[in-house]
């Protein structure tokens, strides 16, 4: 039996056109497979450079919260120790007002009662009466 050279050719020739298409696609494969890689690496070192903005921005923001923070609480420590003061001052005033008054009040209550004992003297000095027959009130005035 002889197989004839064309069908042996054919099978060579096929055979070969089979290993390129198999190389091409191998070839093609690893060039995108490569552009892919590279591709992968420059997206790591893009993320990795946002990664690091990012967190330097949230350091950079926390930082003024921070400082914002801070002024804040001074501002309320400020007008806690203004109204703290304020409160104070106005315990003094209404202290003194209290004791003006008292001092007022003190001096009406003497007042009140040395008019009280100046007029009971007067009425003891004028206590002698009598009654006439008719009805009428007569006094005694002392010597």
């Amino acid at each position: 039996m002889t197989i004839a050279v064309p069908i042996i050719t054919s099978f060579i020739a096929g055979g070969a056109a089979i290993l390129l298409a198999f190389a091409g696609a191998l070839f093609n494969l690893y060039g995108r497979l490569g552009r892919l890689e590279k591709g992968q690496e420059v997206l790591e070192k893009l993320q990795a450079e946002l990664v690091s903005e990012i967190r330097s921005a949230r350091d950079h923001f926390d930082a003024q919260f921070t400082a914002a923070e801070k002024r804040a609480l001074a501002r309320e420590d400020a007008a806690e120790k203004r109204a703290l003061a304020r409160y104070n001052e106005l315990l003094a005033i209404q202290d003194a007002a209290e004791k003006r008054a008292l001092a007022r009040e003190a001096a009406a209550e003497e007042r009140a009662l040395a008019r009280h004992n100046e007029l009971l003297a007067e009425i003891r000095l004028w206590r002698t009466h009598g009654h006439d027959a008719d009805g009428t009130i007569f006094f005694r005035v002392p010597e």
